[in-house]
């Protein structure tokens, strides 16, 4: 067993109980990734989406909306990572202990936010359509 030194940090290097562990382990490296292209993915759009606001203005209250909507995408993007990294350290800690409890709050958070989203995008866009 090493023994691992950081500032301020001292962690043991343990081999893996069961063989499977490692590629659990690097599984749950890559789900944390797709959780952080997620959130960096909607962050960025919300950025795009407010920007596009102000290249708007003349028109009304499209702006207006193209703020709010652009910030409710930062917000779900801070959201999704904040999620992805609670479950990433929960699953961690599963591996380690050789359980599993599945758990769909994480996800249902994003994919509940995001219909929301797109549902008030929807709306939005009949009204100023008619």
């Amino acid at each position: 067993m090493r023994l691992f030194r950081r500032k301020g940090f001292e962690e043991k290097a343990e081999r893996p109980k069961r063989d499977t562990e490692i590629r659990e382990h690097l599984a749950n490296e890559r789900t944390l990734l797709a959780w952080v292209r997620t959130g960096v993915g909607l962050i960025s759009v919300g950025f795009v989406v407010e920007r596009a606001g102000a290249l708007v203005a003349g028109s009304g209250g499209g702006a207006a909306a193209s703020e709010s909507f652009g910030v409710v995408m930062v917000a779900l993007g801070c959201i999704t990572l904040i999620a992805g990294s609670l479950q990433f350290f929960r699953t961690r800690r599963m591996i380690r202990e050789g359980i599993f409890l599945a758990s769909a709050t994480p996800y249902m958070v994003v994919v509940v936010g995001s219909l929301l989203l797109a549902m008030a995008f929807i709306v939005y866009a009949l009204l100023e359509g008619s």
